[in-house]
């Protein structure tokens, strides 16, 4: 059954989260918490908290190193209290006020990155960026745009939102290997694109189709937005080689993600060959 573009964008805009913030040292970032109600604070940063200062009691936290995140919950029961909780992270002293609401500006989850840190910038355009209709998503260019900037140098450098990362993964399948090459970020869009690459060495015709493709980061399986393969027809012939692009967006998910590829079982390839479609 096809899914309503509508419903597709709020189920991406679900997986999204809260857009991040930049928080900057010595300058009080508030985060209206409501009592009875947990609000998480996410640091998107490889720095972990080394200290943490709470002024009052009227809110409890529990911060989680490991997710580098932080647990806030209201020990008042009526709004109009605050007080300040103080991070140090490295040599900088960050600081959230904290403010105590029963009304409609509560938050439950706050996204926030460290301003000057690497990344940062990304981060926040990521985050700026809504999730589009799976129709609107112009993967063919963003592979041609890919390609491009990889054997063109002044190209690359007029794509200002436009970042790599190695990937290298292989995959045996059917006596050939299929790797999950590259990612390309484009940080304006919130759009990862994938390149996967495979070479038949094998002596038979193969069938392999990009719609067979899965992706996941860890152990997460991520909905796939858009798929195109150059070439025509899955059907891959002895030294042919096929090469598809697998395109996420939406999710504000990272390049530096550990992305892995699915592939379908090898006596699939042979079975829709004398089936085909």
């Amino acid at each position: 059954m096809r899914r309503p573009a509508a419903w597709l964008c709020l189920l991406a805009a679900a997986a999204r989260g809260a857009a991040p913030d930049a928080l900057e040292p010595g300058r009080p970032a508030e985060v209206y918490v409501a009592p009875g109600h947990a609000t998480t604070i996410q640091l998107r940063s490889a720095e972990k908290v080394a200290a943490i200062s709470l002024a009052s009691p009227v809110v409890s936290y529990r911060y989680d190193k490991a997710l580098n995140q932080i647990e806030l919950t209201p020990a008042a029961r009526s709004g109009g209290s605050e007080t300040n909780l103080n991070l140090r992270i490295g040599e900088d002293v960050y600081i959230l006020l904290l403010k105590v609401v029963t009304d409609v500006r509560a938050q439950y989850l706050r996204t926030f990155v460290l301003a000057g840190e690497a990344g940062a910038e990304d981060e926040a355009a990521i985050g700026r960026a809504p999730p589009l209709p799976p129709a609107d998503v112009d993967l063919v260019a963003a592979a041609r745009a890919l390609e491009r900037a990889e054997a063109d140098p002044v190209f690359r450098a007029s794509q200002p939102n436009l970042r790599f990362e190695p990937i290298g993964r292989r995959y045996p399948w059917n006596g050939c290997e299929v790797v999950l090459d590259e990612a390309a970020q484009f940080v304006d869009r919130d759009l990862l694109v994938f390149r996967v690459r495979w070479a038949n060495t094998g002596s038979d015709a193969l069938y392999l189709d990009e719609s067979q493709y899965r992706l996941r980061a860890g152990a997460r399986e991520i909905p796939i937005t858009a798929r195109y393969r150059e070439g025509e027809g899955p059907v891959v012939l002895p030294g042919q080689e096929q090469r598809a692009y697998l395109a996420v967006q939406g999710y504000r998910l990272s390049r530096h993600n550990d992305w892995r590829l699915e592939l379908p079982p090898d006596a699939a390839a042979i079975g829709r060959l004398a089936s085909p479609p």
